[in-house]
C-alpha cells in the first residue's frame, strides 16, 4: 500500500484546493502539465504556469481531448503527466480516455477533473464519477487542500505501479477551499524516455486483444485501489449509528456533529471513489443499525452501500438520497447534512431558516464595458434589421464562452447553448430542416479552435447556406483571459505560432471570408447583412482584442451633456437598452443617463445609439489604462 507521505516541518503556503494538486503534480515530478481552461480546474493549470519548475513544460491544449492524448502520449514514453479540465471537457477526453484506460500507461498520469455541484460556474451539472466507472479507472476524492497536494503525489506513484491512469475528482468546495498547505520535496529524477513496441497492449486490432485489455483493466483498477486503500479512513463506535461520507462532504459531517450525543456514529470517510472499499463498508454495516450515506450529485456510493446492505442477514437502514433524505441535485451544505444526521438519530431535523430578501440587486450577465462583442451583437441587430427582418425570423445559435452572453438583453438573439463547437452544426441542421430564416452561428475564438473547425469544413464540404459569425477577441476572456491559439501577445500560456482563422476558413473553401473591426458597426453591419443574404456558408471575423486584456493605452471615454439628454424614459430606445453598458447608468436626482467615465472604455456604441447626440468624447477625462 502507499501510506499517505509524512508531514515535512516546512513552514505552511496558503493554497485554495485546486492549486494544492498542482503543486502536488509537481512534487511528483511530473514532466508535463496540460488543459483547457475551464472553472473549478482552470487555476491548475494557472499555477504551474507560474511556479512550475524548469522541468516542467506547462501548457494549454486546443481541447482536452488533445490534452489528454498528448499526456497519454508522454505516458507512454515513460514520463509522468498531469491534465486538468472541468467536468464537461472530460465528456471531450472520453474517446481517448476509454481506450487508454484498457491499454494503460507506463509513467505515470494524474487526470485532475473539476465538478461543479449546484452549478456555480454553467454548463450541465455532470458527476465524473461515472467515468471513472466507465472507464474502470481508479478516482480519488480529496476533502482538504493539504490532502489534495499530498494525495495527488501519491495518485502519480499508484498510477505508476499500477500501470493505469487515475482521475482526481475535485468539486467546487475543494477546489475554492484554502488552507495552510506543508511542501514537501520536489521529485527531480530523470527517467529515460522510450516507447515500446507492444502492439497486443497498444492497438485495439482484433478481439482477443480488446478482451485482453479489457481483463487487465480491471486488474489494473483493483491493484490501485489496494494501493491507495489507506486513505480511506475507518472510525468504529460502539454507537448501532454510522456515517459513509466522500471526502469532499466530510467537513459537513463533522460540523453536524459537534456537540451530538456520545458516542458518536461509527464514521467512515472514502476518498478513493472507485474502486469503493468494499471491506469496510462492509465492517461499517455489520456494527450498525442505522446508516447515513453523505455525497455530493448521484448517489453511486449510496447505491453500492444499499447493495452490500442486501447481503447481510441483518442490513442496517441506509439513509441518504434513496430516502429523499438529500437530494441528487444541488450542493450540499452544513445546514442539509445537519437535517440528514437529525434523522439519522432519530430527531427532527432542525429548522432551516427562511429566505429572505436577497442582498443584490438583480443583474443579468452582460458584457463588460468596451467589450468587442457588444459592438459584434449590435452590428448583427442592424444587419438583421438592414435585410428587412426582425430577431424572431433570423435563427442565431451560440457558443461556449463570453459569445453566450448575447442570449441576454438588450440583444436576445442566441437561442441555444449546447457544448464546444455546436453553434456551427446545429445551424446546419436547422439549415437541412428546411427552415426559411437567415441562421447564423455565432462562435468565440477559443471555441472555434476547440471543437469549431469540423463542424466549419463539414458545412462547407457540403455547400450548406449558413453564416458563421466568429468573435475573435484573442482569449478565452469567460475562464480567465486565458490567450487564444490566434494570440501573438507574450503572455504565459500564449502559443509560439499564433494561427489564423481567416486562413483556416480559406483552407477550408469558405465561399466567403471576411474580417471586420467590431468598433466600425458600418462595415461589420454591411458584411452580416451580405452573408445571411446570399447562398453558401460566409464566414466573419469580428476581431479586436478583449478589453479587460488591453495593454496600457490611453482612453478617451464619453460622457452625457445633460442639456441634450431627454432621459431614457424618453428615448425608445434609450442608450440604455440599445446598449447594455455596464458604464452606463441613470442619474436619479435629474433623470438623465449618466456615464461613469471611471469604467467607460470609449468604444462609443453608446454615442452611435443617442438620438439626441446627447453623449459625445470627453477630453478633459482622458487616462491611462491599467
Amino acid at each position: 500500500m502507499l501510506s499517505r507521505p509524512p508531514p515535512t516541518p516546512k513552514e505552511q503556503v496558503p493554497l485554495l484546493g485546486v492549486r494544492a494538486c498542482a503543486r502536488g503534480a509537481i512534487e511528483a515530478g511530473a514532466r508535463l502539465a496540460i488543459g483547457y481552461p475551464g472553472t473549478p480546474a482552470t487555476a491548475a493549470i494557472e499555477y504551474l504556469l507560474a511556479q512550475a519548475p524548469d522541468q516542467m513544460r506547462v501548457e494549454w491544449a486546443l481541447n482536452e481531448k488533445v490534452a489528454f492524448e498528448i499526456a497519454a502520449g508522454h505516458s507512454w514514453a515513460g514520463q509522468r503527466s498531469f491534465v486538468a479540465m472541468k467536468m464537461s471537457g472530460l465528456n471531450v477526453a472520453a474517446d481517448a480516455l476509454l481506450s487508454v484506460a484498457t491499454s494503460g500507461t507506463r509513467g505515470g498520469l494524474v487526470v485532475y477533473v473539476g465538478d461543479d455541484p449546484g452549478m456555480y460556474y454553467g454548463m450541465v451539472e455532470q458527476d465524473s464519477r461515472l467515468y471513472a466507472r466507465l472507464a474502470f479507472l481508479p478516482m480519488v476524492e480529496p476533502g482538504t487542500p493539504q490532502e489534495a497536494k499530498d494525495l495527488t503525489a501519491a495518485a502519480f506513484l499508484a498510477s505508476e505501479e499500477a500501470q493505469t491512469p487515475i482521475l482526481i475528482r475535485g468539486t467546487t468546495t475543494t477546489a475554492n477551499a484554502a488552507a495552510g498547505v506543508r511542501l514537501g520535496p520536489v521529485d527531480r529524477h530523470h527517467r529515460r524516455s522510450e516507447v515500446p513496441f507492444d502492439l497486443d497492449r497498444y492497438t485495439k486490432a482484433g478481439a482477443a486483444r480488446c478482451l485482453q485489455q479489457h481483463a487487465d483493466s480491471l486488474a489494473r483498477l483493483a491493484h490501485a485501489g489496494d494501493l491507495l486503500a489507506s486513505w480511506n479512513r475507518f472510525t468504529p463506535s460502539p454507537s448501532p449509528l454510522g456515517v459513509i461520507a466522500s471526502a469532499s462532504t466530510w467537513g459537513y459531517v463533522e460540523e453536524g456533529l459537534l456537540g451530538g450525543t456520545e458516542p458518536s456514529p461509527n464514521l467512515l470517510r472514502v476518498v478513493v471513489m472507485n474502486p469503493t472499499p468494499e471491506a469496510l463498508i462492509l465492517d461499517l454495516l455489520r456494527r450498525c443499525r442505522r446508516v447515513l450515506v453523505v455525497e455530493e450529485l448521484e448517489p453511486l456510493l449510496e447505491e453500492r452501500v444499499r447493495a452490500l446492505a442486501a447481503t447481510l442477514p441483518h442490513p442496517p437502514q441506509v439513509l441518504g438520497k434513496g430516502d429523499g433524505r438529500l437530494s441528487p441535485v444541488g450542493d450540499l451544505d452544513p445546514d442539509l447534512v445537519a437535517g440528514a444526521l437529525a434523522a439519522l438519530a432519530g430527531h427532527p431535523a432542525p429548522a432551516r431558516p427562511a429566505p429572505g430578501p436577497s442582498r443584490w440587486a438583480p443583474r443579468s450577465l452582460t458584457f463588460c464595458p468596451g467589450c468587442p462583442h457588444r459592438s459584434t451583437y449590435v452590428a448583427l441587430e442592424r444587419a438583421i434589421a438592414k435585410i428587412g427582418k426582425t430577431p424572431e425570423e433570423v435563427i442565431v445559435t451560440g457558443d461556449i464562452g463570453c459569445t453566450i452572453v448575447g442570449m441576454n438583453p438588450p440583444h436576445s438573439l442566441c437561442r441555444t447553448e449546447v457544448a464546444m463547437g455546436s453553434s456551427i452544426a446545429l445551424a446546419q441542421g436547422f439549415a437541412y430542416a428546411g427552415v426559411d430564416q437567415p441562421v447564423v452561428a455565432a462562435i468565440g475564438d477559443s471555441t472555434f479552435f476547440h471543437a469549431g473547425i469540423p463542424a466549419l469544413l463539414n458545412a462547407s464540404a457540403q455547400g450548406v447556406n449558413l453564416t458563421v459569425l466568429v468573435l475573435d477577441n484573442g482569449y478565452a476572456s469567460m475562464t480567465g483571459y486565458q490567450p487564444s491559439p490566434t494570440n501573438f501577445r507574450d503572455f504565459p500560456g500564449s502559443v509560439p505560432n499564433p494561427l489564423s482563422i481567416e486562413e483556416l476558413a480559406r483552407a477550408a473553401r469558405v465561399q466567403r471570408v471576411r474580417k471586420a473591426l467590431p468598433y466600425f458597426t458600418r462595415r461589420l453591419t454591411r458584411v452580416l447583412a451580405q452573408g445571411m443574404t446570399n447562398p453558401g456558408v460566409h464566414v466573419v471575423i469580428a476581431e479586436a482584442p478583449c478589453t479587460a486584456r488591453l495593454p496600457h493605452r490611453t482612453v478617451i471615454p464619453y460622457r452625457v451633456r445633460p442639456e441634450r439628454c431627454t432621459g431614457p424614459e424618453a428615448c425608445s430606445p434609450s442608450c440604455l437598452q440599445a446598449v447594455g453598458c455596464p458604464a452606463l447608468d441613470v442619474d436619479e436626482g435629474t433623470g438623465k443617463a449618466v456615464v461613469d467615465v471611471a469604467r467607460c472604455l470609449g468604444c462609443g456604441l453608446c454615442a452611435e445609439a443617442c438620438r439626441p447626440k446627447a453623449i459625445r468624447r470627453d477630453l478633459k477625462a482622458r487616462r491611462r489604462t491599467r
